[in-house]
């Protein structure tokens, strides 16, 4: 059999050999063409999608040019504020609402204790005339005063805690919680201790006050209470200890 295939006659090799390229082109006829990727997206899909491309397409074209026509210079004008106040950072505008609550408690709280009073001289520390006159003094609060004892128990309604207790406790927060506003130190939680404080003042103490200053102490409060103290703050350098 080996040698019948051997001497097999060349022609019929050749012949068959042609048959079959003749059957691949046929085959390679019939089927499907090669994708062109340099087709656009709408003949690559079917009429269905091709046509649902192109409508929210032309959709969007609109969208954007009545977008584009109704920038008004109002419009432009408001935007540009915007911006511009974003650029004022948060730090700033925190220190400057913790120093306005700090002095307003710590004031009220220097005429409820007795001790020694250290002064502040800052004469040499600034070359500013009106800087100079200030005359800044602290008492540091070794007792309480018995006129703040006398207050508690006769001039205000009474309360749910007792009086001496209630004179401690607003002499010594009165004191302390401040502090911690200036320099940013626990700011949540000396906010939230002013601002239970301020509650209790509006109910107990003086309630024909609440919407002519306790209602703005409560609000600045609750901004402090709600993002915290700033950069410009002990808690931040804290925090960026901790995250290192």
């Amino acid at each position: 059999m080996t040698n019948s295939i051997s001497q097999a006659n060349p022609a019929e090799t050749a012949s068959g050999e042609a048959a079959m390229e003749r059957l691949a082109d046929r085959l390679i006829a019939i089927g499907p063409a090669p994708m062109d990727h340099s087709e656009s997206p709408n003949e690559r899909h079917s009429p269905v999608e091709a046509a649902a491309y192109s409508t929210s397409a032309a959709i969007a074209r609109r969208a954007d040019e009545r977008a584009r026509r109704s920038r008004s210079v109002i419009g432009l004008t408001v935007d540009s504020f915007v911006s511009a106040c974003s650029f004022i950072p948060y730090a700033l505008v925190a220190l400057a609402l913790r120093l306005i609550m700090a002095r307003v408690f710590f004031l009220d709280g220097q005429t409820r204790v007795d001790g020694p009073r250290v002064p502040f001289n800052i004469q040499d520390l600034v070359s500013l005339d009106f800087l100079r006159n200030i005359d800044f003094s602290v008492v540091l609060p070794l007792q309480v005063k018995a006129e703040t004892f006398a207050a508690f128990q006769n001039q205000y309604p009474p309360m749910p805690i007792p009086p001496v207790v209630a004179a401690y406790l607003v002499s010594y927060a009165e004191f302390i919680l401040p502090i911690m506003l200036v320099i940013g130190f626990g700011t949540r939680f000396a906010a939230l201790g002013l601002l239970i404080m301020t509650a209790m003042i509006s109910v107990y103490v003086m309630p024909q006050d609440l919407l002519t200053a306790h209602v703005y102490w409560a609000a600045i409060l609750t901004v402090l209470l709600s993002l915290g103290a700033g950069q410009i703050s002990v808690d931040h350098i804290i925090r960026y200890i901790a995250r290192r």
